[in-house]
């Protein structure tokens, strides 16, 4: 099982949509986490191609953020449960990835450090019933080794 993430810093343009695409295929990726699409709704659903099964994303507001997991064809995953922010950064997908649960998330952080959002999203993290998980992203800054506050 070969899985990548990748921020991809906006792919409006049909021509880097492609080249990512084929890239992927390429390397023969079976689950991508891309991370700064910048599309909406309508444009992920641009990134269903010969090889993608799945697209589940998280549309960006305007420009910015915009997360997608694509999963390739002949890849057992089945979601349960879909966690996002209405501002495009973050998506976890609880399911089952060849029979085994778990947890894929794509993460894509601000490039201002927001403490009480990444403490939100380590709390949401840690309710997810202890099960594995599998978390690519562009973090744009270092953990707080402090712990988040109630």
């Amino acid at each position: 099982m070969k899985i990548i993430t990748w921020n991809v810093g906006g792919i409006h343009s049909p021509i880097n949509r492609k080249k990512i695409l084929q890239a992927l295929h390429r390397k023969s990726v079976d689950i991508a986490m891309l991370q700064g699409t910048h599309l909406d709704t309508v444009e992920h659903l641009k990134l269903h191609t010969w090889w993608v099964d799945q697209v589940h994303e998280n549309p960006a507001l305007g420009r910015k953020a915009g997360v997608v997991i694509l999963v390739k064809k002949g890849v057992d995953f089945q979601v349960h449960r879909q966690y996002q922010d209405p501002q495009g950064h973050y998506l976890f997908l609880k399911g089952e990835l060849e029979g085994k649960e778990l947890v894929l998330g794509t993460y894509y952080g601000s490039n201002v450090l927001d403490v009480s959002f990444n403490c939100f999203v380590r709390r949401l993290l840690l309710s997810l019933d202890g099960l594995p998980l599998i978390l690519g992203g562009d973090f744009n800054a270092v953990a707080d080794p402090i712990p988040c506050l109630p």
